[in-house]
């Protein structure tokens, strides 16, 4: 598996819970499919969340909702991650 591509970047900050950064890279793909609209609009508020805080609206909320939206939209990645994770507590 290649290890220099946006999506094995994608992978590396799932592992380390840097999700702000998995947000980010995720939101510069052409194609979310469905979960476009919340992908992007959480990455955005990560970058800006004073806006999003005066348009009402609840920034953690939204990166949540687009953590699960990531976490859906590159589902084999995110299992991959879970399994490693799981072989280094052993």
């Amino acid at each position: 598996m290649r290890e220099d591509t946006k999506l094995a970047r994608i992978r590396e900050a799932m592992m380390a819970d840097d999700w702000d950064s998995a947000l980010k890279i995720a939101a510069r793909f052409q194609r979310l499919g469905e979960h476009d609209d919340v992908i992007r609009r959480a990455a955005n508020a990560v970058g800006n969340p004073s806006f999003y805080k005066q348009l009402g609206q609840d920034v953690d909320q939204l990166k949540a909702t687009g953590i699960e939206a990531l976490k859906k939209r590159f589902e084999k990645s995110w299992h991959s991650v879970q399994q490693a994770k799981g072989k280094l507590k052993r």
